[in-house]
């Protein structure tokens, strides 16, 4: 069960992107990778519960393939949390949602 959000608390957990997923043998064959669609929906389904959300700034910076990941989601102000993916350690995705 993921942690229930809070916009104005940090909250971290793992998304899970199923390596045995159909999707994962056209994109792209022989070497899956997330599609960052994907990732964004997966930030912007664990903060559903708080209310709408709307994408901002998202960069792509590693390739994600299939797997568990860590997640982390921080308040930046009002009506604006920052929102990082990790890969190894490392931030692979980064962006924002706001209200």
């Amino acid at each position: 069960m993921r942690p229930q959000p809070r916009p104005e608390a940090p909250v971290e957990g793992f998304f899970r992107f199923d390596p045995e997923a159909p999707l994962y043998r056209e994109h792209f064959p022989g070497n899956p990778v997330v599609p960052g669609t994907l990732i964004i929906h997966a930030f912007l389904e664990l903060l559903e519960p708080t209310g709408p959300w709307q994408p901002r700034r998202f960069r792509f910076l590693r390739f994600v393939p299939p797997g568990e990941y860590r997640y982390t989601v921080e308040p930046v102000e009002p009506g604006c949390v920052r929102c990082c993916l990790w890969r190894d350690g490392t931030a692979a995705v980064r962006g924002e949602c706001v209200r």
